[in-house]
């Protein structure tokens, strides 16, 4: 199966400069084709945490539960997660395995593109970076 979708992305406390730990929350919606012709839209929660800074994102360990249109769900464990940046857009690589629901003992991954949040000095300021949007795309597999 595979997965697009647009996420929304906050971090408790604001990614700053510092690789200090934070707490990840996300909702999105992702659109998948699960077999030839057959789409579905699936919304999502994810809930974790990031060593990262708001110039690179570091391991990340999260579970993603995704609620299908037609009632199923699929619940994913991710456990690792470095990023790359170029030209302000993180881009990390999750790896995962779905631990319950549709797809039970499939392999999952993630990819994230981050896009810029406010202003670079937003990174530096108290607080640091508390929200931002990525777009994704998933790949489930036996």
């Amino acid at each position: 199966m595979g997965c697009s979708g647009r996420e929304d992305i906050t971090y408790t406390p604001g990614l700053g400069l510092s690789s200090s730990p934070s707490t990840v929350s996300v909702d999105g919606t992702y659109h998948c084709a699960d077999g030839p012709g057959h789409l579905v839209t699936a919304t999502y929660h994810t809930e974790g945490t990031t060593g990262g800074s708001c110039l690179l994102l570091a391991g990340n360990r999260s579970e993603e539960t995704l609620h299908y249109a037609d009632g199923g769900t699929t619940v994913i464990a991710y456990r690792s997660g470095p990023s790359v940046r170029l030209v302000g857009v993180n881009t990390a690589v999750l790896d995962g395995v779905v631990v319950s629901g549709r797809g039970k003992g499939s392999v999952a991954e993630k990819t994230i593109h981050t896009l810029p949040a406010g202003l670079p000095t937003d990174c530096v300021l108290a607080g640091g970076i508390k929200h931002t949007i990525a777009f994704t795309h998933l790949s489930i597999h036996p």
